[in-house]
C-alpha cells in the first residue's frame, strides 16, 4: 500500500459506539455457552498458543460468578468507499486492520484502563477484550514459559464463553460483518465487542 494511501486510512472511517449494562447472571443465562465458543476457538491460529486463549488450565468461566455486573461496549467502524470499493491484498488488509480496527481497540482499552484506575468503585474488575491478548509481541506460551504479566493479560469476551454474534444481534440489534479474505473485500463496517465485569 502506498504511503499516501496509508495516510488516507485515518480519515476512511467513522465510529459508532453503543453501551449496555446488565447483571452478570442475566447475561450468563442468555449469552454464554463455553462449549460452543471453545469449538469456534479451535479453528483460530492462536488456539493453545496464547495464555488468554483456550484450552485453559483453570476454569475461567468462574469469572462469571465472581462479578455482579457486565458493562458491554460495542464499537463499529464504518468504512467509506476508499476501503469498501477496492479489492485489497492480504498484506493491505493487514495494514488497514492495524491502522483502523486494532488501533481503535488499543485506544478503547487505554480509555477503559484509565477509567478503572480513576474510579475507586471499580478497583475489582475484569476487562474483556476482543480477539487474543497481544500485550506482548509474542506470547510466552508458545515457548512453554509462564505468562510475563499474568495480572494484565486480556481474555477476549468470546474466550470465556460469550456468544458474540447473539449478543450483538439481540442486545444491540446489529449484525456482525466479516472480511472476505479470498476476494479481498472489506465490508461497510467492522465490529468490536468488549466488556467490563465488575
Amino acid at each position: 500500500m502506498y504511503n499516501n494511501q496509508m495516510l488516507r486510512l485515518e480519515k476512511s472511517y467513522t465510529l459508532e459506539k453503543y453501551e449496555k449494562t446488565l447483571t452478570t447472571k442475566e447475561y450468563y443465562t442468555k449469552f454464554v455457552n463455553f462449549d460452543e465458543t471453545s469449538e469456534s476457538c479451535k479453528i483460530c491460529d492462536m488456539y493453545g498458543k496464547n495464555w488468554s486463549c483456550p484450552p485453559f488450565e483453570n476454569d475461567v468461566t468462574d469469572s462469571w460468578n465472581k462479578y455482579d455486573h457486565l458493562h458491554l461496549i460495542l464499537l463499529q467502524l464504518h468504512y467509506d468507499s476508499f476501503i469498501t470499493d477496492n479489492i485489497h491484498s492480504k498484506e493491505d488488509i493487514d495494514t488497514i486492520l492495524h491502522l483502523t480496527l486494532f488501533n481503535e481497540k488499543r485506544k478503547l482499552l487505554q480509555s477503559l484502563d484509565k477509567k478503572i484506575r480513576e474510579d475507586e468503585n471499580l478497583n475489582d474488575t475484569m476487562v474483556l477484550s476482543t480477539g487474543y491478548c497481544n500485550i506482548c509481541p509474542s506470547c510466552t506460551k508458545k515457548d512453554g514459559m509462564e505468562c510475563r504479566y499474568p495480572k494484565n493479560k486480556l481474555y477476549s469476551i468470546e474466550s470465556i464463553g460469550a456468544l458474540v454474534t447473539k449478543t450483538t444481534e439481540e442486545l444491540f440489534n446489529t449484525e456482525i460483518k466479516w472480511i472476505d479474505m479470498d476476494k479481498g473485500i472489506i465490508p461497510e463496517y467492522l465490529t468490536l465487542l468488549m466488556g467490563v465485569l465488575y
